[in-house]
This record gives C-alpha cells, structure tokens and sequence, in this order.
C-alpha cells in the first residue's frame, strides 16, 4: 500500500488499456467537435476569404482540447467523458480532483502532438504516472464506477 500525503492507493493506479481508451474516445469526441465547428464556420460564411479562417480553427484545434481537458478534469468527477467510461479519474496528491490551474497546467502536453511519447512515461514509472501528471503532480487512479452502469 501507498500512501500519498494522506490519500491511499493500494494497486489503485489506472491501467495503460484504460487511460489509451479514455484518450482515443476524448480524441474522437474532440475531433468531431471540431470538425462539427468547421462546417459551421465554413458554411456559415461568416468568413469572406476562406484563407481566414485558418487562424481560427488553428486556435480551435488547440484551445478546444486544452479547455476541454482542463474543465472535465478539474470538475468534482475529476474526469473526462473518456474517463468517466472507462472508470478512472484524474486526482490531486490529496485524492482530490485536481484544481482548473493544475488541469490546465496538465492539459497542456496533452494537446500538443509533439509531446505525445510523454505517454511512454507511465509504463516506467511506479505510479504509472505519465509526463504530463508528472509535470502537474497528479495521478490517474480506478475510480470504482464506470459511466456505462446507471
């Protein structure tokens, strides 16, 4: 058993198969929000010249994420809708659900390709702690219930 300033884990950790489907099912609803917001702004005409829209959606494909994680996981579930089905939650060295600045601060690699293989961190650590929970001190742990029961 470990005991993280109070909070205790005891094999508690979130598998490498459920934290990789919590993050392929948010990908694919962020995809498709995002793509669902493109057609709006491309057949709204709300943009003139086609070539303006590129910064906007460049900042949608960036900040919609980024919000996206930071929100759902610092709500009181601490988790994604990705999470919330697979049953695991996002906590703070307390066991709480982290605060909106340490998801933000979590969320950041999370949205940026390039500092993707960060994933590669939890297979090696004993907290199976990623880079990016490393970085924002959090840890994903079994929360007991799934979204698929009612």
């Amino acid at each position: 058993m470990t005991f993280i300033s109070g909070y205790s884990l005891s094999e508690d950790y979130a598998g490498h198969l459920q934290r990789i489907g919590a993050f392929a099912i948010d990908v694919a609803l962020i995809t498709a929000a995002t793509w669902a917001i493109a057609l709006a702004v491309e057949y709204s005409g709300a943009l003139a010249d086609p070539a303006a829209s590129l910064p906007l959606m460049t900042a949608i494909q960036v900040l919609m994420p980024w919000f996206y994680y930071a929100a759902m996981e610092s709500s009181p579930k601490g988790a994604t809708i990705g999470k919330l089905i697979l049953g695991i939650r996002v906590v703070d060295s307390e066991g709480y659900s982290p605060t909106f600045g340490r998801a933000a601060l979590r969320a950041i690699p999370k949205c940026l390709p390039i500092l993707w293989p960060g994933y590669f961190a939890a297979a090696f650590t004993r907290r199976r702690q990623a880079f990016h929970d490393l970085i924002a001190k959090t840890l994903v742990v079994r929360s007991g219930d799934t979204g698929l029961t009612s």
